[in-house]
């Protein structure tokens, strides 16, 4: 096909002008390339700069600089299993009953005073006598008292003070002390403990700072405990039994009388004096400060806090980023609550030990924490954080026996740090 308007000289021409603008087309066609690159580069970095996981889990420790305050109160009450059964029993009669320094026991006739029908052979208020009838002629075994209704043989008793008393009559005592408010208190150094946290990024505030909902849970451990002397009052209770116009034992602290008591070297003359087997009077005396109460008291035990709250994260470059977090708190705590407490008894400086010794109780608690944390990132996944934690708390009140412990959680200062893992 032939074009008029094509002629060798417009050929010419054209083909000038074509190798003449090639490269400015060239060179276009590589700054378009090279600007798309650089954008596309530039997209990539602040995303890589700026990207952040939406969720977090921290694992760590904490150390707070205080643990729980315990106020050790109404201490020195100590009251022996035989006090009370020796008051309980007053109206009992003829019953065993075990004081702090002595004991009455039920009398009977013994086996060599019955006959095959169990039948009293011995005379009441005499004596009767046992032989060996192997030999011949018999060989007294032993000289004894006979059993005596409404007198006992079985019998103890500690000082010569008891029949001082009251002559006459031996008194028995049992003891035990009320407290007159002692109290110890008591701080608990350091608390360390483990921590477990997750947290929602939900909303960005800026390139740099966003929103999240984190929740966890710490624990912490309780150990509390003390030791020391309190005054309280002394309560004694005396039983008076008569002797019946003999005279008391020769007795000593190092030498308390037990019956049945037979005749040294001989061992065949029963010396044993006989007392009433019921008491003839009874009284009750409070001697307030009388008595010095030692005692060691603690409360151990643990405490799960649960914290829930906003935190604010803003990151400052790459690797290096702060976070605050404020919210509620609670704290099941659970402590076990023990003591010892004894007092000597009166003469005889016999120790005398409480009966209850343990109770375990378990309380919630409302409060507020607050955290706030240095984190550094060691790429999309991985980062440390360290930083502080600030708490605080209520109190509760446990028991054991009359005594009572407040168990202060109150407010703590401390450190926390760890491990997160981003995803």
């Amino acid at each position: 096909m032939e074009f008029p308007f094509m002629t060798l000289r417009s050929l010419q021409l054209t083909a000038l002008l074509a190798l003449i603008s090639s490269p400015i087309f060239l060179f276009a066609e590589e700054t378009t390339a090279s600007e798309d690159e650089r954008i596309e580069q530039l997209v990539r970095n602040e995303a890589s700069e700026w990207y952040t996981p939406k969720n977090t889990v921290s694992v760590g420790f904490r150390v707070l600089t205080s643990g729980a305050k315990v106020r050790f109160g109404n201490l020195g009450s100590v009251t022996p299993s035989g006090y009370s059964r020796i008051v309980s029993s007053a109206a009992l009669g003829l019953v065993t009953r075990l004081y702090d320094n002595g004991a009455v026991g039920l009398d009977a006739p013994r086996s060599n005073e019955l006959d095959a029908n169990g039948n009293q052979t011995s005379t009441p208020g005499e004596r009767y006598q046992t032989y060996n009838n192997t030999p011949n002629p018999p060989v007294l075994v032993a000289d004894s008292r006979s059993y005596t209704p409404g007198l006992t043989r079985n019998w103890n008793y500690s000082t010569a003070d008891q029949n001082i008393e009251r002559p006459g009559y031996i008194a028995m005592s049992s003891y035990r002390t009320t407290s007159e408010g002692g109290s110890f208190s008591k701080n608990q150094g350091p608390s360390a403990g483990v921590e477990l946290q997750f947290s929602h990024a939900f909303r960005k505030l800026s390139k740099r700072t966003e929103l999240s909902f984190v929740a966890g849970f710490a624990l912490n451990g309780i150990n509390n405990k003390t030791s020391g002397d309190v005054k309280a009052t002394l309560n004694t209770y005396t039983d008076y039994y008569s002797l019946n116009g003999l005279a008391a034992p020769t007795v000593s602290l190092a030498a308390p009388y037990s019956a049945p008591y037979y005749v040294s070297p001989d061992t065949v003359t029963e010396a044993t004096t006989p007392i009433s087997a019921t008491r003839s009077d009874n009284t009750q005396t409070p001697s307030p400060g009388a008595a010095t109460v030692h005692g060691r008291w603690q409360i151990k035990g643990a405490y799960f806090m649960l914290r829930a709250g906003p935190s604010l994260r803003t990151q400052f470059t790459d690797r290096f980023g702060v976070s605050a977090s404020l919210g509620l708190a609670g704290a099941y705590a659970g402590t076990h609550y023990s003591a010892v407490e004894s007092f000597e008894a009166p003469l005889t400086g016999k120790p005398i030990l409480d009966t209850i010794s343990d109770s375990d109780t378990n309380r919630f608690l409302g409060g507020f924490y607050a955290d706030l944390n240095m984190e550094w990132t060691a790429n999309e996944t991985m980062g440390l954080f360290g930083g502080l934690t600030a708490q605080k708390f209520g109190d509760y009140k446990q028991t054991l026996g009359d005594r009572n412990a407040r168990v202060d959680l109150g407010s703590s200062l401390g450190v926390r740090g760890g491990v997160n893992v981003k995803f």
